[in-house]
């Protein structure tokens, strides 16, 4: 009897030891899975978004000098028209901001009042980019706009530093990082991505200003001044500083047109971006991309009158002909008739034909000799010069009789039209793809997402008939050979573009992932579909209701609308609140069904509404997920809404924590609140200011140690301890895993609460009391199904946490616009910029609904199995379930949309929106794809180091 005691001991460890095997092999293979997929779209937006525009433009043949000649006649290029020019850039000046009720100076003393179309991505570096070098910014560069690089390419200031014209400078430092050298003087705002800093940097700006007036020995002074902009991100653009800024900036343009100094100059008002209604940019909408370009001088009755509008661009050349100095290289730009006013009629006239003989020049160099002379622009171009030589000699006598008006205006007009014509088409032009990167980031992307959903689906057959979690040697070598072959012939036909050796080498490897794992799926696809005559088709092994697939499957055909995207909330919104009234119907359904049966049809009308009742909180839920689409409306009440949000968020938070750790989490609530009302943004004991702002760093100080208390106290639970007495959480003692993981995710809740505004705290008590409803109608869905089934309670679970995730993401204010990315909360705390902590905490509060709605699964799928439900004598246990279902099968469904939008940005490339509304929504699938990797990575870590307890 002993005997048999023994070997079922040893076969029960045995079963145990191949049980972690297989989780530790699950959570392995699901790691190289969301690894290689990153991999591919990496690949796939450095061969979207290619790093630079200017491969063409460097070339040489492009001439650098004035024309000095026209058909065998002499021309003379203009002098300056001005001793010294200001560029006056106010950072998210948009259009309708300048008026006589906020900038009376400025909009009355104004010359010109123009306006200027900005290019997307509407951010501070490609936009100073666009203004001095004349040509359009890659997309990409707004995620560059942190890392700033050197600009070497030809522009404004390399041509005034060539002719040794002083330059001066104040300002947001990004002109130093993109101008290391070009500046004679220079005063850089060193914290110009602080943006709690409102006033100090704006004060150093007109500092600097005043100094600048009086030595007036500068050719041209660049103002850049960014506490407009700072505001719009902390406060929005309803903020009440956005007045008292504008009158602080018109006070500064009044201190230049008075000044003793100013003789003969130029000063141009304008800003690099406009502002969103909610503050940021970095969008497509007209108040982002619109913005005022007023022109100063001291004698305005040679300008007439216009509100014409412009694109950016258009100023670099402009510029260029007032100072006198060549067009840059790059530039693409036309000329601002409006501006040129001030010269002659035979000096207008040149400055037409520079920039259309300009531009001529670059479509010779882009499309070849032959195409441009065929082109009608060429022809444009040809009348316009014979009608201009025609006029040299009757404009240099000055001769303005009617015949010479008539032929002035047709030659101006051919230029122009002639230079809008090739602009245009050179804008078109520099949307390059690189199709090499594209096909290897597609084919790693697409393989990869397929590989673990095949994985997941045929789970119980995936190791032993498809072979999708063992390494083929043979394969391998096939897949080597492969795609060495690829990269050769890629190389060969120029398809793909490596500048070193290097780097040719390191393609090799995303190649071979490429094929390998194709094949893999090729062959998966194959045996499903067409299995062997002696074996059986091969089964799902986890059940997919109808219900799940068709919303997924409207989800996955909005991604093709432009529409869709811009407004996807709606999307979730609908789909997530219909799903979740959906199932509560057909589990209500059931149950009422079931009980009808068993009371023989007595009683029906009872029967039923103690069903409804018994569903009565996931119906108070669908109202709750109602109400947070009207956040918004409800700032009249938000200090008692943040008081009553705070209380029950602490409340459901007590579950996962014991007496002690529950208290300093109360502590740290209630010092959140603190916060908030010494900032003024909640009702608050009225203190004074200066006392509140020295109050507000020990506040996050205390709010530090109750977080740090309540993380150590934690662990401390989890690490070996004699115990006394019983747990507060449960009678049975907890694994350390789910422990550790219970402290990171409260840890990690907390911090939100400090980041998110007032008015979204609300959804942090709302989001866990539906996710906790939404499980338990999960189980009641399953345990009313006619067979039973672990694992479709858990497909239920997953998707439904997904849909809950994303509907709460957007209920924060998040959207597929990069406008309404919030900066304020990486800044809480700060005295200046960092950019690790800025970037985790910005992450981590746009993010914090997907994060926290995958953590509370995990934790909800391990606490289940602890407190045993019914449910968990059936296989596979909950316990397995959390690693070798939940996790990668959750995986599978984020990157599985992530692979076919990115294919379906492949077939939109040319699209109408591709950059205002494709595009910006591609960031953030591939960066929701990044943040859940590293809480995959996190997790799976745990799992690791404690699976004897899983």
């Amino acid at each position: 009897m002993s005997g048999d005691r023994t070997g079922a001991g040893s076969c029960n460890v045995q079963a145990k030891q191949v049980a972690m095997d297989e989780h530790k092999c699950r959570l392995t293979y699901t790691f190289y899975m969301l690894t290689l997929f990153l991999c591919g779209a990496l690949l796939f937006l450095i061969g979207f978004f290619p790093a630079s525009y200017s491969v063409a433009e460097q070339e040489k043949t492009v001439p650098i000098d004035r024309p000095t000649t026209l058909h065998g006649e002499k021309l003379k290029p203009p002098p300056a028209n001005y001793d010294s020019f200001i560029l006056f850039l106010i950072d998210a000046l948009r259009e309708d901001f300048p008026r006589e009720s906020t900038m009376p100076a400025v909009h009355e003393r104004a010359c010109l009042k123009l306006s200027l179309h900005v290019d997307i991505p509407t951010v501070t570096m490609p936009r100073l980019k666009s203004i001095t070098t004349g040509t359009l910014s890659n997309f990409i560069d707004i995620a560059l706009n942190v890392g700033h690089t050197e600009q070497v390419e030809d522009s404004l200031l390399h041509r005034l530093k060539q002719r040794k014209a002083v330059v001066s400078f104040a300002g947001d430092h990004t002109w130093v990082h993109l101008f290391p050298s070009e500046f004679t003087r220079q005063a850089a705002n060193n914290d110009s991505f602080y943006v709690n800093d409102f006033n100090e940097g704006d004060r150093n700006v007109t500092s600097v200003l005043a100094q600048e007036l009086e030595k007036n020995d500068w050719k041209l002074l660049i103002l850049h001044y960014l506490g407009l902009d700072h505001i719009g991100h902390v406060e929005g653009n309803a903020s009440p500083r956005i007045k008292t800024k504008l009158k602080e900036m018109d006070d500064a343009v009044k201190k230049i047109l008075d000044h003793k100094n100013m003789a003969n100059y130029l000063l141009m008002l304008t800003g690099d971006h406009g502002m969103a209604d909610g503050g940021g940019h970095g969008g497509n909408t007209p108040a982002e991309t619109t913005v005022p370009l007023y022109l100063y001088s001291k004698n305005c009755s040679k300008y007439a009158p216009s509100t014409k509008r412009y694109n950016q661009i258009d100023l670099t050349p402009t510029l260029a002909l007032l100072l006198s100095i060549e067009i840059p290289t790059m530039s693409i730009g036309c000329i601002i008739p409006e501006m040129l006013q001030t010269l002659t009629l035979e000096q207008q006239m040149y400055a037409y034909f520079y920039n259309a003989h300009h531009l001529l020049n670059k479509a010779r160099v882009k499309f070849g000799h032959e195409n441009v002379r065929s082109s009608d622009y060429y022809h444009w171009y040809q009348n316009a010069t014979l009608l201009h030589k025609q006029l040299l000699q009757p404009l240099r006598i000055g001769d303005g009789s009617g015949a010479s008006k008539v032929h002035y205006q047709n030659a101006k007009l051919n230029y122009l039209r002639v230079a809008r014509e090739i602009s245009g088409q050179l804008s078109e032009s520099l949307v390059k793809f690189d199709y090499g990167f594209i096909a290897v980031g597609l084919a790693l992307t697409t393989a990869s997402s397929l590989h673990l959903i095949l994985s997941v689906l045929f789970l119980d057959v995936a190791a032993e008939q498809l072979h999708l979690h063992r390494l083929n040697v043979v394969q391998l070598l096939f897949s080597l050979v492969i795609g060495i072959l690829l990269n050769v012939v890629a190389h060969l036909v120029d398809l793909v573009l490596t500048s070193s050796m290097l780097y040719g080498l390191l393609l090799l490897l995303p190649i071979i992932a490429s094929v390998y794992l194709t094949i893999d799926v090729v062959q998966a696809l194959l045996k499903i579909a067409l299995p062997p005559l002696y074996s059986r088709r091969l089964k799902l092994s986890i059940p997919l209701p109808m219900p799940l697939l068709v919303c997924f499957a409207i989800r996955m055909s909005t991604l093709g609308s432009s529409s869709f995207i811009e407004f996807e909330y709606k999307t979730w919104y609908y789909l997530g609140s219909t799903l979740l009234l959906l199932t509560t119907l057909r589990t209500l359904r059931r149950r009422i069904t079931k009980a009808n049966v068993e009371l023989d049809g007595r009683h029906l009308h009872k029967i039923a509404s103690a069903c409804v009742w018994q569903q009565r909180k996931i119906f108070v839920v669908l109202i709750l997920l109602t109400l947070m689409r009207y956040l918004h409306r409800l700032s009249a009440i938000k200090s008692t809404l943040m008081i009553f949000s705070l209380f029950l968020y602490w409340a459901r938070l007590r579950k996962f924590t014991d007496t002690t750790q529950t208290v300093f989490k109360g502590l740290a609530f209630l010092l959140v609140y603190c916060f908030r009302g010494l900032n003024g943004q909640v009702h608050f004991f009225e203190v004074p200011e200066y006392v509140a702002a020295r109050c507000m760093l020990p506040v996050l100080v205390l709010f530090w140690c109750c977080l740090a208390l309540v993380f150590v106290l934690g662990y401390r639970t989890a690490l070996p301890q004699k115990k006394s007495g019983l747990s507060l959480l449960d009678e049975q003692p907890q694994s350390n895993l789910l422990k550790l993981l219970q402290t990171n995710m409260t840890c990690s809740l907390m911090l939100v609460a400090l980041l998110y505004k007032v008015q979204n705290i609300v959804l942090l008590p709302t989001m866990l009391i539906t996710l906790d409803e939404t499980y338990k109608l999960c189980d009641a869905y399953g345990t009313t199904a006619r067979k039973f089934s672990v694992r479709m309670v858990h497909v239920y679970k997953i998707i439904m946490t997904i849909f809950v995730a994303r509907m709460f993401y957007f209920y924060q204010g998040n959207s597929n616009s990069l406008s309404t990315i919030d900066l304020n909360p990486g800044y809480i705390g700060q005295t200046s910029y960092n950019p690790i902590i800025v970037g985790l905490f910005v992450t981590l509060n746009t993010y914090s609904a997907e994060i926290h709605s995958f953590l509370y699964l995990i934790v909800h799928t391990l606490r289940t199995d602890l407190r045993s439900v019914g449910i968990i004598q059936l296989q596979p246990p909950y316990a397995k379930a959390a690693d070798s279902l939940v996790i990668p099968l959750y995986a599978a469904l984020v990157l599985l949309p992530v692979a076919i939008y990115l294919c379906l940005m492949l077939v939109f490339r040319y699209h109408l929106f591709i950059y205002s509304v494709f595009s910006p929504k591609v960031l953030y699938d591939c960066y929701t794809v990044l943040v859940f990797y590293l809480v995959f990575l996190s997790t799976s870590l745990y799992f690791k180091l404690f699976k004897h307890d899983a």
